[in-house]
């Protein structure tokens, strides 16, 4: 099982039976939201880590 959805999404786009099942429009969607989801995600700067890491600043 992948550990975040960027794992997942780099198995996801070497995945010949997914691209070949949702086809090549719904696949090519489907990862370009993903990414955005997940590099959204991956910028978001918590609570914790300002509270954690901006004092050492």
């Amino acid at each position: 099982m992948p550990e975040s959805l960027g794992e997942a999404l780099h198995h996801l786009k070497n995945s010949k039976l997914m691209r070949e099942i949702l086809g090549q429009h719904v696949f090519e969607n489907f990862i370009e939201v993903k990414t955005r989801e997940w590099d959204a995600f991956r910028s978001h700067v918590t609570q914790w880590e300002l509270e954690r890491y901006l004092p050492r600043l």
